[in-house]
């Protein structure tokens, strides 16, 4: 069953306070599950999150039955949304076709999400950010040590924020040594001392999301409780 929703009306994000003044509210890879998105959204408005990202794979592209059901609470309570690799999937799939899965707005929607964003200092994206050296590839190839060390080597904003991988953690450099650290829900870590630094969200479908206090340069991964 669909929701009945006019996208036209809702796809235009409410303008915000300065960055540096809201806590941002971080999540990814929900993978056509509306549930764990809408809980995100609950939990991330409640601590007072002035503005919430999501860093793709909204979609399951095996399910294109959902995508309706999970576009339509990150649309109306004003969530900025990144493409992932399932999202540009699923429009491939199913763009041009007469679908009874998923609606053409729907699809428009999609297609339309934006490869990488920026926030104050930091970069949102759903997996690398260099997407106009390697364009879609950016969505599927993971952060292994060489894509870290570019993007340490080239950045100009020291904080990444993506998604993909379904565990948290964070990737930091100390002179020439490049350090993997895995989060534990629950954690808070100063960025201080750990900047430039990349920072995997980990993925809904696993309860966990972030909060981001960019004044206070701290982030905090939450673990929200799942369905079985």
């Amino acid at each position: 069953m669909f929701f009945s929703v006019d996208f036209t009306e809702i796809v235009t994000y409410p303008k915000k306070k300065n960055p540096k003044e809201l806590l941002i509210g971080l999540m990814a890879d929900s993978h056509g599950q509306p549930a764990p998105i809408v809980t995100a959204i609950e939990y991330l408005s409640q601590r007072g999150c002035g503005r919430i990202y999501h860093l793709g794979d909204v979609c399951d592209s095996a399910h294109a039955e959902t995508a309706q059901a999970c576009l339509r609470p990150l649309l109306a309570h004003g969530v900025t949304i990144i493409k992932g690799n399932n999202d540009h999937t699923l429009v491939a799939n199913h763009a041009g076709q007469e679908s009874a899965s998923v609606a053409e707005k729907v699809l428009d929607t999609l297609q339309d999400l934006p490869l990488r964003m920026e926030h104050g200092n930091a970069i949102l994206t759903h997996s690398l950010p260099f997407t106009r050296e390697f364009g879609l590839v950016s969505m599927v190839r993971s952060m292994e040590l060489a894509e870290a060390r570019r993007f340490f080597d080239t950045t100009s904003h020291p904080i990444l924020f993506r998604g993909h991988s379904h565990t948290p953690e964070i990737i930091w450099r100390t002179g020439d040594q490049i350090h993997f650290e895995r989060i534990s829900g629950g954690e808070r870590i100063a960025l201080e001392n750990r900047m430039p630094c990349v920072i995997t969200c980990g993925a809904l479908t696993r309860g966990f999301c972030m909060v981001w206090r960019p004044a206070q340069n701290m982030i905090e991964c939450i673990v929200l409780p799942v369905e079985p």
